[in-house]
């Protein structure tokens, strides 16, 4: 099964910008990992129910990111230690 990202945003979120960004960059490098966008206004008891208290969330696994990263750092949570071979 392809590695997936669940990224919670928000219209309303200047923060937003630059992981929106960042994911389009790696989605266009990474076309087979599944980025699943929640947002939040529209899902707000989805977001609390996975315990999203800020905008932007990235959950990739156990780990969870808050603000834009660069996309090697992106790479290595989605794919481990595997990164430099995808």
């Amino acid at each position: 099964m392809p590695p997936k990202i669940v990224y919670y945003k928000s219209v309303l979120c200047p923060r937003c910008l630059p992981t929106n960004r960042m994911l389009k960059a790696f989605q266009q490098k990474h076309p087979e990992v599944r980025i699943e966008v929640v947002e939040v206004v529209a899902h707000p008891k989805r977001a609390k129910d996975a315990g999203v208290r800020h905008v932007p969330t990235l959950v990739i696994g156990a780990h969870r990111l808050e603000k834009a990263v660069p996309l090697a750092e992106l790479e290595a949570l989605v794919f481990g230690d595997n990164a430099d071979m995808a």
